[in-house]
C-alpha cells in the first residue's frame, strides 16, 4: 500500500518541539551593544511544534535518529 503524504508525525527540529523561534531584529540595542532578539511563530510547523512529512523524508529522519511521534495505520 502506497502511503499518502503527511502520514508520519515528528518534533519540528527548527524550534524543538516549541512553537517558535529566536529571531533576529538586526538592530543592535543601544542600551547593551547586543543585537535585539525576537520570538516568532515558527515557519516550518506554523507554531504547532510538528512536522508530517512523507515516507520517503521520514525514512532519512529517522536514519538520522529522529523517532516519529505518529506513524501511518496499519
Amino acid at each position: 500500500m502506497e502511503l499518502v503524504p503527511g502520514e508520519y508525525e515528528f518534533t519540528c527540529t527548527d524550534c524543538h518541539g516549541d512553537g517558535s523561534v529566536q529571531v533576529l531584529r538586526g538592530i543592535i540595542d543601544e542600551a547593551t551593544d547586543e543585537p535585539d532578539h525576537y520570538w516568532d511563530k515558527c515557519d516550518d510547523c506554523r507554531g504547532q511544534g510538528t512536522v508530517c512529512v512523507d515516507e520517503e523524508e521520514a525514512a532519512e529522519k529517522i536514519e538520522y535518529g529522529q523517532t516519529p511521534l505518529r506513524t501511518p495505520s496499519a
